[in-house]
């Protein structure tokens, strides 16, 4: 039985034609608007510049949950495409939510994170509780954030609506990653959820 969940990502940058020239071919389902964190620009601006924006996104379709390790590695893959003269362009933070969960994939190391291998970690940024995401006392300071958190809860509406759909024996599109290409395949069947895997 396949776990599915819906694939996301959140990406930081200074210069727009780089986001665009990114997202240009990528099957972008959500894409919030652009918000100024202060918190991240002293951290991020040694690399990258001054004046970081970030945006968060959900792909169309859905991907399977073990798949996350490989998805972090497409992305920084892809951080590399765009970086310039060594140095990161775009900050991309892969992740997936599905009924329960919001969870981001990392390459750093921390308390609360289980490790996936090739140097990847997971670590879940919101609970579903009493009908919504609810941030973590670990959770970072932008997940925090009102406006971001109802993007991510809109996303969890589109998962659901993808899941009902393949439960129907609908075609959904199912992404598989390999570190330099992402691939989209198109399938029937029936992905499950967590409520179907409980005796």
């Amino acid at each position: 039985m396949q776990m599915m969940a819906k694939p996301v990502m959140a990406i930081l940058y200074r210069e727009e034609r780089v986001l665009q020239a990114f997202l240009q071919d990528l099957p972008v389902e959500r894409l919030s608007e652009p918000f100024y964190f202060e918190g991240l620009q002293k951290y991020y601006g040694r690399e990258m510049g001054a004046g970081l924006y970030k945006v968060f996104a959900s792909l169309q379709g859905l991907m399977q949950r073990e798949k996350l390790k490989e998805y972090k590695l497409w992305a920084m893959e892809k951080e590399r495409d765009f970086s310039q003269e060594g140095r990161r362009r775009l900050n991309i933070d892969p992740g997936l939510v599905e009924e329960s969960h919001l969870v981001l994939a990392s390459s750093k190391r921390r308390g609360g994170r289980l490790y996936l291998g090739q140097g990847v970690y997971a670590e879940i940024e919101y609970l579903f509780v009493h009908g919504s995401f609810r941030p973590l006392y670990w959770t970072y300071g932008d997940y925090r954030d009102r406006r971001v958190r109802e993007f991510f809860q809109r996303v969890r509406e589109d998962f659901l609506r993808d899941l009902n759909l393949a439960r129907q024996s609908e075609e959904l599109v199912v992404h598989q990653f390999t570190q330099k290409e992402l691939h989209q395949e198109f399938k029937g069947g029936r992905p499950v959820g967590e409520k179907e895997l409980k005796p």
